[in-house]
């Protein structure tokens, strides 16, 4: 009997983390398309399609405030804003991880910052990585909540951190 009750409790743990698998599986399955056209939107700039992928209240927070962007039309203005500064910018994806409603991801970036609009043109190349919690709604991109490092990114672009003078200088 206790041989019996062992088996079935170690088939009841075998059988949820089989039914587990299954449904990272599953969102992987449902979420992966849309994190590639989204992906592909950062990478070109071109929205076609945009109202398929991303939510009509789609907010994106990104460090070190996490102060909302709203709208669709507020992330294509980022993108194309960035993509002037950085027109080589390449994101890349390294790791993703699904839920039942969101994805989290572990992402670099690699750029050249050759145009003007979000600070002067420097010509220096930039690697960074960074981490983003992404929530769907509808089968779409609700928002984004991004995690970088900026102080890493404009020290490689060459601008410096400047301490503030003291009352003894």
């Amino acid at each position: 009997m206790k041989n019996l009750m062992r088996s079935i409790v170690i088939l009841s743990f075998l059988a949820a983390l089989f039914l587990m698998g299954c449904t990272e599986s599953n969102h992987s399955e449902k979420y992966n398309p849309i994190l590639e056209k989204y992906v592909e939107y950062w990478n070109t700039s071109e929205f076609t399609g945009i109202e398929e992928i991303i939510h009509p209240d789609f907010e994106m927070r990104s460090t070190p405030e996490f102060k909302p962007e709203k709208g669709v039309d507020n992330f294509k203005e980022h993108v194309i804003k960035l993509r002037t500064a950085y027109p080589d910018f390449h994101m890349d994806i390294k790791e993703l991880i699904f839920d039942s409603d969101k994805v989290a991801g572990l992402w670099t970036i690699s750029a050249t910052n050759t145009g003007a609009g979000m600070h002067p043109p420097t010509g220096k190349h930039i690697e960074v990585i960074g981490m983003s919690i992404i929530h769907f709604e509808e089968g779409k991109i609700r928002d984004e909540w991004v995690a970088g490092n900026s102080l890493f990114w404009m020290t490689q672009l060459g601008f410096e951190l400047i301490p503030p003078k003291t009352d003894s200088e």
